[in-house]
């Protein structure tokens, strides 16, 4: 008699156990799929801005020369010594330049 109360008891905490961890599964996938939707629909930017820092704007501040940036500020009559390349590359971004 105990060794089939020690089984029940067993089965019914895994069962316990695996409704948790569906459950825990089940809001993280409402999560990913709220952010993306959110992405989607423009309605909640993603965390930081592109130019916050050099790794979130790698592809373009990282992955093109300085020169590239320096060219474009002259072209706009936009200081570009002693700016940072991340900078130069927000302001010409928020010019529509790139």
């Amino acid at each position: 008699m105990k060794r089939r109360e020690f089984f029940r008891e067993a089965f019914e905490e895994s069962i316990r156990a695996a409704q948790k961890s569906f459950l825990t599964l089940q809001e993280t996938f409402t999560e990913v799929n709220t952010s993306v939707q959110d992405a989607m629909d423009g309605s909640t930017p993603g965390k930081g801005d592109f130019f916050d820092s050099y790794e979130m704007s790698y592809s373009l501040t990282l992955a093109y020369p300085r020169e590239f940036f320096e060219q474009m500020a002259r072209e706009q009559g936009m200081p570009y010594e002693d700016v940072e390349t991340i900078t130069l590359a927000a302001e010409l971004h928020r010019r529509g330049v790139i």
